[in-house]
């Protein structure tokens, strides 16, 4: 019996994409199998996959006829997946010996159906660059949140971790039973959204606080950085979770989506700014500016930030 299957969503991943699926590979004490959807990648990333499908008979591939995101992508691996738990692994990430062996154990204890680690960020050689993503007392025990809770800390707050940027491992049958799939809208900010829907179904979801997710910090890659079209489409999702779920969501949980939209919107116009002053268009900043002007105070911490991160 596969008791689980590692779903790696792929595009233009072929110089990583052996790191990951090794680190999968080597999980101990845990039946597994690894699916890799290459997302139409332009490079040779279908190719190196297939590498990967005959050194191994547990890797298997399927490949998209057009890149369509990583939601989309791994949808198309949830139709196919085998294993009792679905893990999520991102083609340039990896994990540590022993994380998915940890996750179940504790969602058979805990009778959990999602479960999210803590995360160590790591340089392109493997090794950390810093304290874990959920840093403080709080997050160094076990714990279990609700759909308010889970809101509370999706705030896109400035300095503030979001607990959308954790990478779950979720019941296959919970999946079945809901029929809830992930947004094939949405190139960022898609697990937040997969876990609030199955939260809002019901779902029991649960953290441990040993960081065994391995996030890798690439030199001069933007992926950290939100890009105004897809936070205006994140926007719109977080409105129709809000809409559709009016009659039964609480006056707090209500009052969290809406707080979150506003501030997505404030980073949309922020980016945006940033974006034109980078070009050296200071008119279109202040354009952006003048028509949000909530955002300034979120461009004023940017470029705060940006400012410290160039000095010696």
């Amino acid at each position: 019996m596969v008791e689980a299957t590692v779903l790696i969503a792929a595009w233009k991943a072929e110089d990583f994409l052996h790191r990951s699926v090794s680190s999968a590979l080597a999980q101990d004490s845990v039946e597994l199998e690894v699916v890799i959807v290459d997302d139409a990648s332009p490079d040779r990333t279908a190719a190196v996959a297939a590498e990967l499908a005959r050194d191994d008979p547990r890797v298997r591939v399927l490949s998209l006829p057009r890149n369509s995101g990583p939601a989309a992508a791994r949808n198309a691996g949830i139709e196919v997946a085998r294993g009792s738990w679905i893990a999520v692994l991102d083609a340039d990430d990896a994990m540590t010996p022993g994380r998915l062996a940890a996750m179940i154990r504790h969602a058979r204890s805990e009778e959990a159906e999602v479960v999210c680690d803590n995360i160590q960020v790591v340089d392109e050689a493997g090794v950390p660059t810093g304290r874990p993503y959920l840093d403080g007392a709080h997050y160094t025990q076990s714990l279990s949140w609700d759909l308010e809770s889970y809101l509370a800390g999706n705030q896109a707050e400035p300095g503030n971790p979001s607990l959308g940027f954790l990478k779950p491992m979720i019941s296959r049958d919970l999946l079945k039973r809901t029929g809830i799939r992930y947004d094939p809208r949405l190139r960022n900010g898609e697990d937040f959204h997969l876990i609030l829907a199955l939260l809002a179904a019901g779902a029991r979801l649960h953290y441990l606080p040993k960081p065994g997710y391995l996030y890798t910090s690439r030199k001069g890659s933007v992926s950290n950085r939100l890009d105004p079209a897809h936070a205006a489409t994140l926007a719109q999702a977080d409105r129709s979770f809000l809409a559709s779920r009016s009659d039964t969501l609480s006056p707090r949980a209500k009052q969290l989506l809406e707080r979150r939209i506003r501030r997505i919107a404030d980073l949309a116009t922020s980016e945006t700014a940033m974006q034109a002053l980078k070009a050296l268009r200071p008119d279109l900043a202040t354009f952006a500016l003048i028509r949000r002007p909530r955002a300034v105070g979120r461009l004023a911490l940017q470029l705060r930030e940006a400012i410290r991160h160039r000095m010696p």
